[in-house]
């Protein structure tokens, strides 16, 4: 290893060279790169270069090289490494210090015979001389110099040249200030293998987001040849990955460095090992931490507490996880838009596809139970809201219902619900201005689970959420979530009004919580322009894109996003006319929301738009499906809306995951499912079919279309007939389809034995921009190998131009968003601000409804999301 004073500490390139990274990689994904520039043989132009290096290929080809007669397998990951599309060079690391060279000594080798792909027959593999460039300099700083000339040099022969550097993290201290190493690898004007330590390739390249975006390890000895550094296995995720980092949320952390007195006291959700121990009692009692609720009987509780006790409570050992008792806000032709009416008689065993018998929970701000369009289906109502009674004075919670399980209440069939026949509840969580907090919104989600059987709850409505902080490993609602859907239940949640910003520009990275759940069945909203042929029908421009921004942080204070894919699938979601509660909130602040027709209180409809919306037309598709087949899990009935969703061309999978909603499709899909088997209970590979698979297509509405077939995971998609034709393992209630994605952070994504017949699917980890086919038919936007762990997301040029998700959360694009976390201040939970008329914005500091949106218009107000927890909220999406 080098001497001490040759370490230095690698400082990161100002945001302008990131961005200059950025068009790079657009260039060379349009083929438009500086590859087709002449490559020079002037010698004076590669002579640093020359003097330097060793030719491991001359030598090669004169047999001069050792042949340890091991290392396969990481050869073959090297070999892989430059014949992916990925950007990112491959890090041999190796805590020996000994293999680094024989490796690349092999792969030489093997680049000179005709066993290697066609793209490396013509490389030259040059090893650097570090001792000797070291000796041949009186300063650092000349040293730097020829490692800048070098860097420059190779870059000239346009990718033919691989650079072997074996002590990468000294060399990559040479380029701080200077965008030339990063600029020839994005361009692919450069191909690279480093070397490494574990401790230097972590703290020198991984922990540093420019060099973290352009190398991925391999770790020598693997067994599967590849990187461990950041590894997160999902073949147990549901065991191994519950609770990770730091054991106390962000945003609290933040609210002690404010305050060093640690006096300011704020209402906490306390997930603990036992609720019940004396000893955590007793130190709650010592630091003065009063217990407020307990969430049912679970090891959750809320409790108002000093920041001071914060630590004590955090190294006690009987803490999983705290985070503050967040607010909570709301997020606003249906049949045959989405296919529901073409559905009705499809299924010969019941009269008719309505819903009949199947219960859905929705959870918002209260219901008018006196509201012809749901009062029939209304079995039971809770409220969970402080100093509130049930009802629906905000009018948020009775729109949404109706889309849902709303009858015809007028006798023209106009505004019919999808399921009208499924029967609801109604659980209040949500106050009269349409605010809540976490722990209502907990107790919500518990009294489901305890009244599930008493009224067949399938399907909770979540129409309602806030940005994202805590991963979906910590968070006390998420884990919620995966608790229902173990039991059987399906939770289908809002995605979030953040698609844009004031000025217009697309957005990412702002889906809500909790639809950064990868158990949950997250809805983005579709145009549909108020026709029912889909031929004019797009992503609406408000709708939340992803990905996941929710994350955890380590005990240096690294942050690792969850990054996932999301939403999962889109669905009308724009300008729906649905049941209007009396006297509501919305209509009297609002008049123009009001559908203007001459009818009494209990017949009166508005029209809303927004994620809220679009979130129960899929709720009650999915109370459809468990009409056909109550013997369905929720991951099934996600794997059949994602299977048969119709993608939408010129939207990538971060705007509208598999695509738009196709009931028609789904209801035949399910049709061909046995109906006699226990499916959680069912062997693993054994056909779910009683008949024969439909045609993958759908005509509805004078039009035909493909279906996605398949399905997106957190980072990747996957494709093939046997995901619809056979059980797997990760449709058994308490699983999701990331637990059959195994990956480490070379991110080398491979199906596990969660999935079967694996031989018949194919897994990608890309995200595309669709062209209107099935899934992953159009031009790729980017690879995951490039979505590291710290949240860097480069963009092929196609997100740069919408608004480019950089580190720490930091939103790049026309100035927009700058620092890091500016959309997660403090942790507040937020929704997608109440829009009329143009879109406007009318929040000021905390973003109102998303449900008040009344057209697909512009952000134009002054928008910040900044605020304290104390104000926070977490609104119906």
């Amino acid at each position: 290893m080098r001497n001490e004073n040759r370490q230095h500490t690698v400082r990161k390139v100002t945001a302008g060279i990131l961005m200059y990274a950025m068009i790079l990689i657009n260039v060379l994904g349009s083929h438009a790169i500086a590859s087709t520039k002449d490559v020079t043989n002037d010698t004076a132009a590669t002579a640093t270069l020359d003097q330097f290096t060793t030719d491991l290929t001359s030598l090669a080809r004169k047999g001069q090289l050792r042949d340890s007669g091991k290392f396969d397998k990481e050869v073959a990951s090297l070999v892989n490494a430059f014949v992916s599309n990925d950007v990112r060079q491959p890090v041999l690391v190796d805590d020996s210090g000994e293999s680094a060279e024989l490796i690349v000594e092999r792969f030489a080798q093997k680049t000179i015979s005709n066993n290697v792909p066609e793209g490396l027959r013509d490389a030259r593999v040059l090893m650097l001389d570090v001792d000797k460039a070291y000796k041949a300099s009186s300063s650092d700083r000349e040293v730097a110099e020829k490692f800048v000339r070098v860097v420059e040099e190779a870059a000239k022969s346009g990718g033919k040249t691989i650079l072997f550097v074996d002590e990468l993290a000294n060399f990559v201290s040479a380029f701080a200030g200077s965008d030339v190493l990063t600029s020839s690898i994005l361009s692919g004007r450069l191909r690279m293998i480093g070397g490494a330590s574990a401790q230097a390739y972590s703290q020198s390249i991984n922990s540093v987001p420019e060099y973290a975006a352009i190398f991925e390890p391999i770790t020598v000895g693997d067994e599967n040849g590849s990187g461990i550094i950041v590894t997160r296995s999902s073949e147990d995720e549901d065991s191994k990955d519950k609770y990770r980092g730091d054991n106390v949320s962000s945003d609290i952390r933040e609210m002690m460095a404010k305050d060093p007195t640690g006096q300011t006291r704020l209402d906490v959700i306390l997930q603990t090992r036992d609720v019940d121990s004396p000893v955590l009692r007793s130190i709650m009692a010592e630091h003065n931490v009063r217990l407020n609720n307990r969430i049912g009987s679970s090891d959750t509780m809320v409790v108002n507490m000093p920041l001071i006790a914060v630590n004590a409570l955090a190294d006690s050992g009987f803490l999983n996880y705290m985070s503050p008792d967040r607010q909570t806000l709301k997020l606003g032709h249906v049949e045959n838009a989405s296919g529901a009416e073409a559905v009705r008689s499809m299924v010969p065993w019941t009269a008719e596809l309505d819903g009949t018998g199947i219960g859905i929970a929705v959870l918002d701000s209260g219901i008018d139970e006196q509201h012809k369009a749901v009062k029939n289906r209304l079995m039971a109502r809770k409220n969970f809201v402080d100093g509130s009674d049930d009802k629906d004075r905000y009018g948020h919670g009775t729109h949404v219902a109706a889309i849902a399980v709303g009858e015809d209440s007028r006798g023209n069939d106009q505004y019919t619900g999808v399921a009208p026949k499924a029967n609801f509840v109604s659980v209040k969580v949500l106050d009269d201005n349409g605010y809540g907090r976490t722990s209502w919104l907990l107790e919500g989600l518990n009294w489901v689970i305890e009244k599930r059987a008493q009224y067949n709850i399938r399907v909770v409505n979540l129409s309602l959420g806030g940005l994202a902080v805590d991963s979906y490993t910590n968070d006390p609602v998420n884990l919620k979530v995966q608790e229902l859907n173990s039991l059987g239940i399906l939770v289908v949640a809002a995605a979030g009004n953040e698609g844009k910003d004031e000025s217009g520009n697309k957005l990412y990275g702002h889906i809500h919580s909790p639809g950064n759940d990868p158990s949950a069945l997250t809805v983005g909203a579709v145009n549909t322009f108020q026709t029912d042929s889909r031929d004019d029908d797009g992503v609406a421009t408000f709708s939340s894109r992803g990905p996941t921004r929710s994350f955890y942080t380590l005990s240096d204070g690294t942050r690792i996003y969850d990054n996932a894919i999301k939403p999962d699938i889109v669905a009308p979601g724009n300008k729906i006319k649905a049941a209007s509660a009396k006297n509501n909130k919305l209509r009297t602040d609002h008049p123009s929301l009001d559908i203007q027709e001459s009818v009494n209180d209990d017949q009166r409809m508005m029209t809303m738009s927004g994620t809220s919306m679009s979130t129960p037309v899929v709720s009650g598709a999915a109370a459809l499906l468990f009409q056909m087949n109550p013997n369905l899990t929720p991951s099934m009935v996600k794997m059949i809306l994602q299977y048969t969703a119709q993608p939408l061309a010129g939207f990538s999978m971060l705007e509208q995951g598999a695509g738009q909603l196709n009931i028609a499709g789904a209801v035949e899909l399910a049709k061909s499912y046995k109906r006699d088997v226990v499916f959680t209970n069912a062997a693993s590979g054994s056909s779910m079919l009683a008949a024969s698979m439909p045609s993958a297509y759908t005509y509805l509405n004078g039009q035909t279309f493909e279906w996605a077939k398949g399905i997106t995971t957190n980072y990747t998609f996957v494709k093939g007939s046997a995901l619809a034709a056979n059980f797997h393992n990760v449709y058994r209630n308490g699983k999701w389809f990331e637990n059959g994605i195994s990956h480490g952070s070379d991110f080398n994504y491979v199906l596990n034995s969660n999935f079967s017949n694996t031989s018949n699917l194919t897994v990608r980890a890309r995200v595309y921009l669709s062209n209107g086919g099935s899934l992953g038919n159009g031009t790729i936007i980017y690879g995951y190998g490039v979505l590291i762990s710290d949240g860097v997301l480069i963009s092929d040029g196609v997100l740069m131009s919408d608004g480019v998700l950089m580190s720490d959360g930091v939103l790049v694009s026309d100035g927009v968003l700058m620092s890091d976390g500016v959309l997660m201040s403090d942790g507040v939970l937020m929704s997608d601000g109440v829009l009329f008329s143009d879109g406007v914005l009318m929040s000021d500091g905390v973003l109102m409804s998303d449900g008040v949106l009344m057209s697909d218009g512009v952000l134009l107000s002054d928008r910040n999301t900044r605020a304290h927890v104390s104000g926070s909220a977490i609104f119906g999406d």
